[in-house]
């Protein structure tokens, strides 16, 4: 994406992003409503500067936790981080670490890209070593130095898209790693080198 402040329409999207900004902190009534930020990490769609945004639902397979994230503007408060980051811990330890807001990004491009109204199911998200070891005993397709223990990686399906669509569409981003395990009805995705399997 280009940062031509001549261009007119990066001025009315910065416009956009102040106003909404602004118009947030004047009237946010609701403290325990989610927001996070939206970044130019992965492709804007032509139509996210026309329609408000809707939450990303995410359930926790374990636990059945639910966690709903908005994005508004460019910045997340620190309550919502450390929400996020315990609704993707290590659930078999109880271990906690930050998580790479871009894995957020990457999930509402792919459900914008689909007009995916369905709910992401979360497999894994941060996956701690003494987790990531006990794993790795068990099946040769987890990785020693896993992007899971860095929380640069989730592993979802999405309730309304199969794994083989939520995979190709993730592909289509370019926007990290995106792993197929048809078997297991999940799919893989990270903010690492754009890569395949």
């Amino acid at each position: 994406m280009t940062t031509d402040h001549k261009d007119p329409l990066m001025n009315r999207r910065r416009f956009l992003v102040a106003s909404t900004q602004l118009a947030l902190g004047l009237c946010l009534t609701n403290p325990g409503e989610l927001f996070a930020k939206y970044t130019s990490t992965v492709p804007v769609l032509k139509d996210d500067k026309k329609r408000a945004p809707k939450p990303i639902i995410l359930v926790n397979t374990h636990t059945q936790e639910e966690f709903q994230l908005r994005y508004f503007g460019k910045s997340c408060p620190p309550t919502i981080k450390r929400d996020l980051y315990s609704f993707l811990r290590d659930y078999r330890t109880g271990d906690v670490h930050p998580i790479d807001f871009r894995l957020m990004d990457i999930l509402y491009a792919i459900q914008r890209k689909t007009g995916s109204k369905g709910v992401y199911e979360v497999i894994s998200g941060y996956r701690s070593p003494k987790t990531n070891a006990m794993l790795r005993s068990k099946s040769g397709g987890v990785a020693r130095n896993s992007l899971h223990l860095k929380g640069q990686a989730i592993d979802v399906r999405l309730s309304d898209l199969s794994t083989r669509q939520l995979r190709d569409v993730a592909k289509s981003l370019k926007a990290g790693g995106v792993g197929y395990y048809a078997q297991a009805d999940f799919v893989h995705i990270d903010t690492g080198k754009v890569r395949v399997w």
